[in-house]
C-alpha cells in the first residue's frame, strides 16, 4: 500500500510529495535533486609475468561530477578540474585527460546503469623497477602520453527486497527509514579499447585491442539507518564470467591479429555513509573492483582495478509540471514495470 503525504512546512514545501512505501522506503516524487561530488575515480592496469610487472595508471588526483536525479532516472557527466591540486600537467607524470557520461534506471526491482568513459595519457608507476637509479619526486616517470583507453559499461541487476532502496544511496531520489538489505545478481557488460599508437610517422610498433567482457556476480548489500536521516551501507559483490580480446599489432607494414577468450573474475565492494534530509543531502562513498584474468591461457597475469572514493552534496527542489507530465506517460506505457 502507497500513502501519499504533503510536507507543510512552507508554502514550496507543499509541493513536495513524499511516499511512505512500507514504512521502509520515503520517495520524492516531484522533486529534482542536484548532486557534485569531488571524486578519485582511477582506473589503472597491472601486467605480470616471468620477469616484468607495470603498473599503468593516469595522472589524476580528483575529479568532479555532476548529476541530476528525477525519480528513476539519473545522468551524470564528469570532468577533471585542473585548479585541484596534483591535476596540474605534471611534469614527472604526464599529462592525462579525461572524460566521462552516465545513465542510472531503478524502474521498481530492476537496475539498469550504462556509461562512457575516455582516458588518454598514463604514466608507469612502479618506473623504479624499470630504471634503479630513478629518483621519487625528481625524476620523471616513465609516460606514455598517447595511451588511450575508452570504456562502455554497463549492468543490469535485481533487487529482491522491495524494502530496500538502492536510489537511496546512488540517485538520493528516495530515502530509507528502518534498516534493510537485499541480494542482487547482477550481470556486468564491458566493451574497452586499448590504444597506444602516435601520430609520429617513426612509430614502428603500436597495439590496439577491442575487449568485451561479461561477468555475473551476485551480491548482498545492506543499509543500516542510524537515525532518521544518517545511514551507513556496505555491500560485496563477487562473480565471474570471460572477457574476449581482438589484439591487433601493427609491425612497420604488417598486421598482426589474435584473437582470445579468457576467464575472468572479479570482486566489487561498496561502503557508504551519509545524511539525508527532505532537502539536503551529503555523505561518503568508497567502492573497489578488482577483475584479472591470464592472457590466452598464459601465465601473464592482467589486472584491472577500479578505486572510487567521494564526497557529495546535494539539493532537492520541485520538478516543473511538464517534467513531472512526461514522466508520467512514460510510466503509464511501460508494461507495468515502473507502476507503483
Amino acid at each position: 500500500m502507497v500513502l501519499s503525504t504533503l510536507a507543510a512546512n512552507s508554502q514550496s514545501d507543499t509541493l513536495i510529495q513524499i511516499k511512505n512505501v512500507n514504512n521502509y522506503i520515503l520517495h520524492y516524487d516531484s522533486v529534482i535533486s542536484v548532486r557534485i561530488n569531488a571524486n578519485s575515480e582511477i582506473d589503472f592496469f597491472e601486467i605480470k609475468g616471468d620477469g616484468f610487472h607495470y603498473d599503468i595508471r593516469p595522472n589524476i588526483s580528483v575529479s568532479n561530477k555532476i548529476s541530476v536525479n528525477y525519480r528513476f532516472i539519473s545522468f551524470g557527466i564528469s570532468f577533471t578540474p585542473k585548479f585541484y591540486p596534483g591535476n596540474y600537467d605534471n611534469e614527472l607524470q604526464g599529462e592525462t585527460k579525461t572524460f566521462s557520461l552516465g545513465l542510472e534506471i531503478h524502474p521498481k526491482h530492476w537496475i539498469q546503469e550504462l556509461r562512457y568513459t575516455k582516458i588518454k595519457g598514463f604514466y608507469l608507476y612502479n618506473t623504479h623497477e624499470q630504471n634503479p637509479v630513478w629518483t621519487s619526486g625528481k625524476d620523471p616517470y616513465i609516460v606514455f602520453p598517447d595511451l588511450s583507453v575508452q570504456f562502455f559499461r554497463g549492468s543490469t541487476g535485481y533487487k529482491f527486497n522491495p524494502n530496500f532502496s538502492l536510489s537511496a544511496l546512488s540517485s538520493l531520489t528516495e530515502r530509507q527509514i528502518r534498516s534493510a538489505g537485499s541480494f542482487i545478481p547482477i550481470l556486468n557488460y564491458d566493451y574497452h579499447k586499448i590504444d597506444n599508437k602516435t601520430g609520429n610517422s617513426l612509430q614502428q610498433t603500436s597495439q590496439t585491442t577491442n575487449n568485451f567482457s561479461m561477468v555475473a556476480s551476485l551480491g548482498y548489500i545492506y543499509t543500516l539507518v542510524l537515525s532518521s536521516k544518517f545511514y551507513t551501507s556496505f555491500g560485496v559483490f563477487p562473480g565471474g564470467g570471460f572477457q574476449y580480446t581482438h589484439l591487433l599489432t601493427h609491425q612497420n607494414d604488417e598486421n598482426i591479429e589474435t584473437n582470445y577468450t579468457d576467464p575472468v573474475f572479479r570482486l566489487a565492494e561498496k561502503a557508504a555513509i551519509g545524511y539525508n534530509s527532505k532537502k539536503f543531502f551529503t555523505g561518503a562513498e568508497i567502492s573497489l573492483s578488482q577483475a584479472s584474468h591470464n592472457q590466452n591461457k598464459s601465465s601473464v597475469q592482467t589486472n584491472a582495478t577500479r578505486a572510487y572514493f567521494q564526497i557529495f552534496l546535494g539539493y532537492r527542489f520541485n520538478a516543473p509540471s511538464f517534467i513531472k507530465s512526461k514522466t508520467d506517460l512514460v510510466k503509464n506505457n511501460s508494461f507495468g514495470i515502473i507502476k507503483e
